[in-house]
């Protein structure tokens, strides 16, 4: 039954996906961390007949599945089918310069709107700029296209937590009918404004495509949004869906787990082949505590260990929770002569900078949305104290501390990935990721208090990411006590 195009010999998980893949139904593969997803399709790609097409989010990992599968397997993303099936007049839309908020706003004719802002009980009333409302309208049409809908509706409208219900509802109603008007305008042929990709694969969805193959798998699908699971559950050839609900880290972005909401067969690739048992056992401390009985398998044949990394040397990556540490890591490390790479978001951490350079000098800041509504830095340095501004306490500090030269200058002076001595990464940046020896940071979000430990499924998750980036030795000492507190099985989801 199995293609002898190679020696390599299948496991019995990988055996037994292929096995179900056979039957030609449409069903997911769980696979954990490290577990021979990407071999385990290129088995079944190698053993089904018929033309296959190999789904993925990023031409990247489209491009390099290309050099795997065999050539009936068709590797594509979601967009390039998108872009071949859209009426030229749209796609020529994509070389128009895009509006900026200022011109947006203009174009709708948005006028400013007072608003009510509550922070810790406090109550102000806040002016909207026309700017700040073309921004609103136009992620709402983003995130219109990103969902199963069929035409936008104030839903989406994604408002800030600070306004009241009965204000945010008034707002919604205020600005939906400019949303229409940019979503019409996004899809008319003659409107001067440029699009986005999201806007062409919007209009693909929406004319009920069917994908032209006769089976499909669709790497990372814990990822997918609703708008791409749409797309795949209409479709009449059989769909393998393959991914790791536990590592479904992308919510914010509109990610829906399907891994979990499919109500298909499953079978599952719980051997990880990437590191030993130990590591393996840290994995299965955040794999229980998200309620999940079947636990991760270590390579027998790899030798892992967990031990406190010191010198700069015996780590190949650090691991971050927020781009504002990573920062803090970097500047460290480069004080300290080391050559140091930054897997983050390097252009959010310079808009910032940016912004609270002009915010110091009395002007606007623009670019970065959390700066929006400050008329100077001392605003933001006091709102970075309150309970709502405290995941901007880094930042700021960052800023007070250094100075936005440095922090220009720290960017600027990042070494080649291949060239340096560690990565600076954020645990988000990393994941598809795999280095010898990982350190993982002190700032993730979580509390410990007499053996309670409070935290996020959302955290757990990425935790078990992060954690599971290690191959040859994990240094968790600044997560330790959480590790001990899920141990003893006291938790709390926050």
């Amino acid at each position: 039954m199995l293609s002898n195009t190679n020696t390599y010999k299948p496991t019995h998980e990988q055996e037994q996906a292929l096995q179900t893949a056979l039957t030609r139904q449409s069903f997911k593969i769980v696979a954990y961390a490290g577990a021979g997803k990407t071999s385990t399709l290129k088995l079944i790609g190698d053993n089904l007949r018929g033309r296959g097409m190999y789904l993925a989010f990023n031409k990247a990992i489209a491009n390099e599945a290309t050099q795997k599968f065999p050539t009936h397997v068709n590797c594509r993303t979601f967009h390039s089918l998108a872009f071949r099936h859209t009426d030229r007049q749209i796609s020529a839309k994509l070389q128009l310069p895009r509006f900026s908020p200022q011109r947006l706003a203009h174009d709708l004719g948005l006028i400013p709107l007072q608003v009510k802002r509550s922070i810790d009980g406090k109550s102000q009333f806040v002016t909207l700029t026309p700017e700040r409302q073309a921004r609103f309208v136009s992620d709402a049409v983003s995130y219109f296209c990103s969902t199963h809908s069929s035409y936008p509706a104030p839903r989406h409208l994604q408002l800030p937590d600070w306004l009241a219900p009965s204000e945010a509802e008034e707002l919604r109603d205020k600005l939906y009918p400019f949303v229409e008007k940019r979503w019409l305008q996004s899809i008319d042929p003659r409107h001067n404004a440029g699009i986005g990709h999201d806007i062409y694969l919007k209009l693909w969805a929406l004319s009920k495509p069917i994908i032209p193959s006769d089976f499909i798998l669709f790497d990372e699908a814990q990822d997918a949004d609703p708008l791409m699971m749409g797309i795949l559950t209409q479709q009449p050839s059989q769909v393998i869906y393959v991914g790791d609900a536990h590592q479904q880290i992308y919510e914010w972005r509109g990610a829906v787990n399907a891994m979990k909401r499919l109500p298909l067969p499953q079978t599952l690739l719980t051997q990880s082949f990437r590191f030993g048992e130990k590591i393996a056992e840290i994995a299965n401390v955040f794999l229980k505590a998200l309620q999940e009985d079947v636990p991760l398998r270590g390579n027998p044949n790899l030798q892992s260990t967990l031990g406190k990394s010191l010198a700069n040397g015996q780590k190949d990556a650090i691991l971050c929770r927020t781009n504002a540490n990573a920062m803090v890591r970097l500047l460290t490390g480069l004080k300290m002569g080391h050559k140091v790479a930054l897997q983050a978001d390097t252009d959010r951490l310079l808009k910032f900078s940016q912004s609270a350079e002009r915010l110091k000098k009395g002007q606007s800041a623009y670019g970065v949305p959390e700066l929006a509504y400050f008329n100077n830095w001392r605003e933001v340095q006091d709102y970075s104290e309150t309970s709502e501004g405290s995941d901007l306490k880094t930042l700021v500090k960052l800023v007070d501390e250094h100075g936005t030269d440095t922090i220009n200058q720290a960017i600027q002076s990042l070494a080649n990935p291949n060239e340096a001595d560690y990565i600076i990464s954020t645990a988000h940046k990393a994941k598809g990721l795999e280095w010898g020896r990982v350190q993982i940071d002190d700032d993730f979000y979580y509390d410990v208090n007499n053996q309670v430990v409070k935290i996020s499924p959302e955290e757990l998750r990425l935790l078990y990411v992060a954690c599971t980036r290690a191959k040859i030795n994990l240094d968790m000492f600044h997560i330790q006590d959480l590790i001990n507190g899920l141990k003893e099985k006291k938790l709390i989801y926050q």
